[in-house]
Protein backbone atom coordinates (compact mmCIF):
# COMPACT_ATOMS: atom_id res chain seq x y z
CA UNK A 1 0.00 0.00 0.00
CA UNK A 2 1.46 3.35 -1.08
CA UNK A 3 -0.33 5.44 1.55
CA UNK A 4 -1.09 4.87 5.22
CA UNK A 5 -2.75 8.10 6.33
CA UNK A 6 -4.78 10.60 4.28
CA UNK A 7 -6.56 13.69 5.58
CA UNK A 8 -9.38 15.36 3.65
CA UNK A 9 -10.66 18.74 4.79
CA UNK A 10 -12.91 21.39 3.29
CA UNK A 11 -16.52 22.47 2.98
CA UNK A 12 -17.39 20.17 0.08
CA UNK A 13 -18.64 17.14 2.03
CA UNK A 14 -19.79 15.39 -1.16
CA UNK A 15 -16.31 15.63 -2.67
CA UNK A 16 -14.79 14.23 0.54
CA UNK A 17 -17.20 11.26 0.49
CA UNK A 18 -16.42 10.66 -3.19
CA UNK A 19 -12.66 10.63 -2.57
CA UNK A 20 -13.08 8.16 0.31
CA UNK A 21 -15.09 5.85 -1.96
CA UNK A 22 -12.31 6.07 -4.56
CA UNK A 23 -9.81 4.76 -2.01
CA UNK A 24 -12.12 1.92 -0.99
CA UNK A 25 -12.52 0.96 -4.65
CA UNK A 26 -8.78 1.30 -5.30
CA UNK A 27 -7.91 -1.25 -2.62
CA UNK A 28 -11.00 -3.39 -3.20
CA UNK A 29 -11.90 -3.24 0.49
CA UNK A 30 -14.90 -5.33 1.58
CA UNK A 31 -17.47 -4.40 4.25
CA UNK A 32 -15.65 -6.41 6.92
CA UNK A 33 -12.54 -4.27 6.56
CA UNK A 34 -14.09 -0.82 6.21
CA UNK A 35 -15.25 1.05 9.32
CA UNK A 36 -16.30 4.66 9.85
CA UNK A 37 -16.03 6.22 13.31
CA UNK A 38 -18.06 9.37 13.82
CA UNK A 39 -15.97 11.33 16.33
CA UNK A 40 -19.05 13.33 17.30
CA UNK A 41 -20.18 10.10 18.97
CA UNK A 42 -17.15 7.80 19.39
CA UNK A 43 -13.91 8.40 21.33
CA UNK A 44 -10.77 8.75 19.21
CA UNK A 45 -9.06 6.06 21.26
CA UNK A 46 -11.57 3.44 20.07
CA UNK A 47 -10.96 4.25 16.42
CA UNK A 48 -7.17 4.21 16.78
CA UNK A 49 -7.35 0.86 18.59
CA UNK A 50 -9.20 -0.58 15.58
CA UNK A 51 -6.67 0.94 13.16
CA UNK A 52 -3.88 -0.92 14.97
CA UNK A 53 -5.47 -4.35 14.43
CA UNK A 54 -4.82 -6.47 11.33
CA UNK A 55 -7.42 -6.82 8.57
CA UNK A 56 -9.88 -9.71 8.51
CA UNK A 57 -8.83 -12.13 5.73
CA UNK A 58 -7.57 -9.24 3.61
CA UNK A 59 -4.36 -7.36 2.91
CA UNK A 60 -5.85 -3.93 3.62
CA UNK A 61 -8.42 -2.34 5.92
CA UNK A 62 -9.79 1.20 5.85
CA UNK A 63 -10.61 3.19 8.98
CA UNK A 64 -12.34 6.56 8.54
CA UNK A 65 -12.26 9.18 11.28
CA UNK A 66 -15.33 11.28 10.46
CA UNK A 67 -15.87 14.81 11.88
CA UNK A 68 -12.35 15.18 13.28
CA UNK A 69 -13.06 18.70 14.53
CA UNK A 70 -10.38 18.44 17.19
CA UNK A 71 -7.93 19.27 14.37
CA UNK A 72 -9.58 22.68 13.89
CA UNK A 73 -10.37 25.78 15.93
CA UNK A 74 -14.07 25.07 15.67
CA UNK A 75 -16.04 24.65 18.87
CA UNK A 76 -17.46 21.15 19.28
CA UNK A 77 -20.89 20.14 20.52
CA UNK A 78 -21.28 19.56 24.25
CA UNK A 79 -22.34 15.97 23.59
CA UNK A 80 -19.11 15.19 21.68
CA UNK A 81 -16.69 12.85 23.52
CA UNK A 82 -13.40 14.35 24.66
CA UNK A 83 -10.59 13.32 22.30
CA UNK A 84 -7.00 13.04 23.42
CA UNK A 85 -4.89 13.93 20.33
CA UNK A 86 -2.01 11.89 21.80
CA UNK A 87 -3.67 8.70 20.54
CA UNK A 88 -3.44 9.95 16.96
CA UNK A 89 0.00 11.53 17.47
CA UNK A 90 1.43 8.21 18.64
CA UNK A 91 -0.25 6.36 15.79
CA UNK A 92 1.17 8.73 13.17
CA UNK A 93 4.69 7.98 14.39
CA UNK A 94 4.23 4.32 13.54
CA UNK A 95 1.10 3.73 11.40
CA UNK A 96 -0.05 0.16 10.78
CA UNK A 97 1.15 -0.92 7.33
CA UNK A 98 -2.02 -2.82 6.46
CA UNK A 99 -4.35 0.03 7.51
CA UNK A 100 -5.35 3.06 5.50
CA UNK A 101 -6.43 5.69 8.01
CA UNK A 102 -8.61 8.39 6.43
CA UNK A 103 -9.30 11.54 8.42
CA UNK A 104 -12.33 13.57 7.35
CA UNK A 105 -12.70 17.19 8.52
CA UNK A 106 -15.68 19.02 6.93
CA UNK A 107 -14.48 22.56 7.67
CA UNK A 108 -12.76 25.27 5.65
CA UNK A 109 -9.40 24.99 7.44
CA UNK A 110 -7.29 23.01 9.89
CA UNK A 111 -5.58 24.51 12.92
CA UNK A 112 -1.99 24.64 11.68
CA UNK A 113 -0.78 25.73 15.12
CA UNK A 114 -1.37 22.24 16.45
CA UNK A 115 1.60 19.87 16.58
CA UNK A 116 -0.49 17.01 15.20
CA UNK A 117 -1.66 19.06 12.19
CA UNK A 118 1.93 20.04 11.42
CA UNK A 119 2.81 16.35 11.58
CA UNK A 120 0.06 15.49 9.09
CA UNK A 121 1.23 18.12 6.61
CA UNK A 122 4.88 17.11 6.96
CA UNK A 123 4.54 13.34 6.58
CA UNK A 124 1.20 12.42 5.01
CA UNK A 125 -1.31 13.50 2.37
CA UNK A 126 -3.50 16.45 3.34
CA UNK A 127 -6.03 17.25 0.61
CA UNK A 128 -8.28 20.31 0.55
CA UNK A 129 -11.80 19.81 -0.83
CA UNK A 130 -13.06 23.29 -1.67
CA UNK A 131 -16.58 24.06 -2.74
CA UNK A 132 -16.70 24.75 -6.47
CA UNK A 133 -17.50 28.33 -7.41
CA UNK A 134 -19.86 29.19 -10.30
CA UNK A 135 -17.03 29.39 -12.85
CA UNK A 136 -15.53 26.07 -11.74
CA UNK A 137 -18.97 24.47 -11.97
CA UNK A 138 -19.52 25.96 -15.43
CA UNK A 139 -16.20 24.58 -16.70
CA UNK A 140 -16.94 21.19 -15.14
CA UNK A 141 -20.45 21.05 -16.64
CA UNK A 142 -19.18 22.00 -20.10
CA UNK A 143 -16.53 19.25 -19.91
CA UNK A 144 -19.09 16.63 -18.90
CA UNK A 145 -21.43 17.68 -21.70
CA UNK A 146 -18.60 17.81 -24.26
CA UNK A 147 -17.55 14.28 -23.30
CA UNK A 148 -21.08 13.20 -24.20
CA UNK A 149 -20.92 15.06 -27.52
CA UNK A 150 -23.17 17.90 -26.37
CA UNK A 151 -22.92 21.66 -26.53
CA UNK A 152 -24.86 24.09 -24.34
CA UNK A 153 -26.10 27.57 -25.20
CA UNK A 154 -24.65 30.40 -23.04
CA UNK A 155 -28.04 31.33 -21.55
CA UNK A 156 -28.77 27.70 -20.76
CA UNK A 157 -25.38 27.29 -19.06
CA UNK A 158 -25.94 30.41 -16.96
CA UNK A 159 -29.35 29.12 -15.82
CA UNK A 160 -27.97 25.65 -15.15
CA UNK A 161 -25.24 27.01 -12.87
CA UNK A 162 -27.70 29.27 -11.07
CA UNK A 163 -29.84 26.23 -10.23
CA UNK A 164 -27.12 23.77 -9.22
CA UNK A 165 -24.48 25.93 -7.52
CA UNK A 166 -25.81 25.53 -3.95
CA UNK A 167 -24.65 21.89 -3.65
CA UNK A 168 -21.97 19.79 -5.35
CA UNK A 169 -24.00 16.64 -4.77
CA UNK A 170 -27.11 18.24 -6.25
CA UNK A 171 -25.04 19.46 -9.22
CA UNK A 172 -23.73 15.95 -9.83
CA UNK A 173 -27.20 14.36 -9.70
CA UNK A 174 -28.87 17.02 -11.84
CA UNK A 175 -26.17 16.87 -14.53
CA UNK A 176 -26.47 13.09 -14.58
CA UNK A 177 -30.23 13.52 -15.16
CA UNK A 178 -29.55 16.08 -17.91
CA UNK A 179 -27.12 13.75 -19.71
CA UNK A 180 -29.65 10.92 -19.65
CA UNK A 181 -32.39 13.18 -21.03
CA UNK A 182 -30.21 14.64 -23.80
CA UNK A 183 -28.57 11.43 -25.04
CA UNK A 184 -30.19 11.80 -28.49
CA UNK A 185 -29.65 15.57 -28.75
CA UNK A 186 -26.78 17.76 -29.96
CA UNK A 187 -27.43 20.99 -28.06
CA UNK A 188 -28.85 21.95 -24.66
CA UNK A 189 -30.97 25.10 -24.73
CA UNK A 190 -32.58 27.15 -21.98
CA UNK A 191 -35.99 25.50 -22.46
CA UNK A 192 -34.49 22.11 -21.55
CA UNK A 193 -32.88 23.52 -18.41
CA UNK A 194 -36.12 25.21 -17.32
CA UNK A 195 -38.01 21.98 -17.88
CA UNK A 196 -35.56 19.53 -16.37
CA UNK A 197 -33.32 21.08 -13.70
CA UNK A 198 -34.95 21.41 -10.29
CA UNK A 199 -35.07 24.81 -8.66
CA UNK A 200 -33.78 25.05 -5.12
CA UNK A 201 -36.67 26.40 -3.05
CA UNK A 202 -34.53 27.85 -0.25
CA UNK A 203 -32.31 29.74 -2.69
CA UNK A 204 -35.36 31.19 -4.42
CA UNK A 205 -37.01 32.20 -1.14
CA UNK A 206 -33.69 33.73 -0.05
CA UNK A 207 -33.77 35.85 -3.23
CA UNK A 208 -37.45 36.62 -2.66
CA UNK A 209 -36.77 37.83 0.88
CA UNK A 210 -33.91 40.03 -0.33
CA UNK A 211 -36.20 41.56 -2.97
CA UNK A 212 -38.75 42.39 -0.24
CA UNK A 213 -36.08 44.00 1.94
CA UNK A 214 -34.69 45.92 -1.06
CA UNK A 215 -38.20 47.31 -1.66
CA UNK A 216 -38.59 45.49 -5.00
CA UNK A 217 -42.11 44.01 -4.71
CA UNK A 218 -42.46 43.29 -8.43
CA UNK A 219 -39.29 41.18 -8.42
CA UNK A 220 -40.37 39.40 -5.23
CA UNK A 221 -43.80 38.69 -6.72
CA UNK A 222 -42.17 37.34 -9.89
CA UNK A 223 -40.08 34.87 -7.88
CA UNK A 224 -43.11 33.88 -5.78
CA UNK A 225 -45.32 33.23 -8.81
CA UNK A 226 -42.55 31.20 -10.43
CA UNK A 227 -42.37 29.00 -7.32
CA UNK A 228 -46.16 28.55 -7.38
CA UNK A 229 -45.95 27.66 -11.08
CA UNK A 230 -43.51 24.89 -10.11
CA UNK A 231 -46.07 23.49 -7.63
CA UNK A 232 -44.53 24.84 -4.44
CA UNK A 233 -46.97 25.17 -1.53
CA UNK A 234 -47.49 28.83 -0.48
CA UNK A 235 -47.54 27.73 3.18
CA UNK A 236 -44.14 26.09 2.78
CA UNK A 237 -42.81 29.23 1.09
CA UNK A 238 -44.19 31.33 3.95
CA UNK A 239 -42.57 29.02 6.50
CA UNK A 240 -39.15 29.43 4.85
CA UNK A 241 -39.59 33.22 4.69
CA UNK A 242 -40.41 33.26 8.43
CA UNK A 243 -37.32 31.17 9.18
CA UNK A 244 -35.18 33.57 7.13
CA UNK A 245 -36.47 36.55 9.13
CA UNK A 246 -35.92 34.73 12.43
CA UNK A 247 -32.39 33.90 11.30
CA UNK A 248 -31.73 37.56 10.41
CA UNK A 249 -33.02 38.70 13.78
CA UNK A 250 -30.85 36.14 15.57
CA UNK A 251 -27.74 37.18 13.61
CA UNK A 252 -28.54 40.85 14.23
CA UNK A 253 -28.69 40.17 17.98
CA UNK A 254 -25.39 38.26 17.94
CA UNK A 255 -23.67 41.05 15.99
CA UNK A 256 -24.87 43.55 18.58
CA UNK A 257 -23.17 41.35 21.22
CA UNK A 258 -19.87 41.61 19.35
CA UNK A 259 -19.91 38.35 17.41
CA UNK A 260 -17.76 38.21 14.25
CA UNK A 261 -18.44 36.31 11.02
CA UNK A 262 -16.38 33.31 12.19
CA UNK A 263 -18.39 33.22 15.44
CA UNK A 264 -21.64 33.31 13.43
CA UNK A 265 -20.39 30.43 11.27
CA UNK A 266 -19.63 28.31 14.32
CA UNK A 267 -22.84 29.27 16.13
CA UNK A 268 -25.08 28.22 13.24
CA UNK A 269 -22.74 25.43 12.04
CA UNK A 270 -22.83 26.68 8.43
CA UNK A 271 -20.27 27.09 5.65
CA UNK A 272 -18.17 30.26 5.52
CA UNK A 273 -19.88 31.55 2.36
CA UNK A 274 -23.30 31.18 3.94
CA UNK A 275 -22.11 32.92 7.12
CA UNK A 276 -20.83 35.85 5.03
CA UNK A 277 -24.24 36.45 3.43
CA UNK A 278 -26.04 35.97 6.76
CA UNK A 279 -23.93 38.74 8.27
CA UNK A 280 -24.29 41.04 5.26
CA UNK A 281 -28.07 40.61 5.21
CA UNK A 282 -28.40 41.29 8.93
CA UNK A 283 -26.24 44.42 8.67
CA UNK A 284 -28.24 45.81 5.73
CA UNK A 285 -31.63 45.88 7.50
CA UNK A 286 -32.86 47.78 10.54
CA UNK A 287 -33.73 45.54 13.47
CA UNK A 288 -37.11 47.29 13.77
CA UNK A 289 -37.93 46.41 10.15
CA UNK A 290 -37.10 42.74 10.72
CA UNK A 291 -39.22 42.63 13.89
CA UNK A 292 -42.20 44.34 12.21
CA UNK A 293 -42.11 42.03 9.19
CA UNK A 294 -41.69 38.98 11.38
CA UNK A 295 -44.70 39.94 13.50
CA UNK A 296 -46.82 40.37 10.35
CA UNK A 297 -45.62 37.04 8.93
CA UNK A 298 -46.38 35.10 12.12
CA UNK A 299 -49.88 36.62 12.28
CA UNK A 300 -50.39 35.73 8.62
CA UNK A 301 -49.26 32.16 9.26
CA UNK A 302 -51.82 31.85 12.09
CA UNK A 303 -54.63 33.26 9.94
CA UNK A 304 -53.86 30.86 7.07
CA UNK A 305 -53.71 27.80 9.34
CA UNK A 306 -56.96 28.79 11.05
CA UNK A 307 -58.67 29.10 7.65
CA UNK A 308 -59.30 32.85 7.83
CA UNK A 309 -57.45 33.73 4.61
CA UNK A 310 -56.43 32.03 1.35
CA UNK A 311 -52.76 31.05 1.60
CA UNK A 312 -51.71 32.00 -1.95
CA UNK A 313 -53.27 35.48 -1.88
CA UNK A 314 -52.20 36.11 1.73
CA UNK A 315 -48.51 35.71 0.84
CA UNK A 316 -49.00 37.90 -2.24
CA UNK A 317 -50.53 40.65 -0.09
CA UNK A 318 -47.58 40.49 2.30
CA UNK A 319 -45.10 40.82 -0.57
CA UNK A 320 -46.95 43.83 -1.99
CA UNK A 321 -47.49 45.50 1.37
CA UNK A 322 -44.10 44.87 3.02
Amino acid sequence: MDENVVCFYGEDAFFIRSKIQQFIKKYNVDEFNYTTYDLDETPLSEAISDAQTIPFMSEVKVIVLKNAYFLTRQKVKKSTPEHNPAYLENYLQNPTESTLLIISVPTASLDKRQKIVKQLYKTFQVIECKLKGPQDLANWAKRQLANAGLTIEPGALELLIKRIQHSTEFAFLELKKLLMYAKDLDTIDQTIIEKLITKNVEDNVYELTNAILDNKPSRALEIYNDLILHSEDPLRILSIIINKYREMLHVKTLLEKGYQQEDIQQHFDVKSGRAYYMVQNAKSVLKETIENHLETLETLDFHIKSGRVDKKHAVEMFILGA
